[in-house]
């Protein structure tokens, strides 16, 4: 799915306050994927609480985490939850956009 540049750039910056980061890419989706997952896959090893705070504060679907956890290797997983993050967020920049 094509997403527009102000909804990519919207989730991104999102993000960026979540994540408590900055300089997330905001023009190119894989990009911006590629991050999530290292921030992801950091928080997996190091923070997992945070991880699951940061998951119920974008608001991904718990049964599809549960999902992305029994994958065996930790950049599958991290992949996958990235992937999670960053479709709800866009989502929700959609929905912010639509009706603003």
């Amino acid at each position: 799915m094509q997403h527009s540049p102000a909804t990519l750039a919207s989730a991104a910056n999102h993000l960026q306050k979540v994540f408590g980061v900055e300089n997330l890419p905001a023009k190119d989706l894989e990009a911006l994927h590629y991050k999530i997952a290292h921030l992801v896959q950091h928080l997996l090893q190091k923070d997992f609480s945070r991880l699951l705070h940061i998951l119920y504060r974008i608001d991904v679907e718990e049964r599809k985490v549960k999902e992305a956890l029994l994958a065996e290797e930790p950049e599958v997983i991290s992949e996958r939850i990235s992937r999670l993050i960053l479709k709800r967020e866009l989502q929700k920049a959609e929905i912010r956009f639509r009706y603003s």
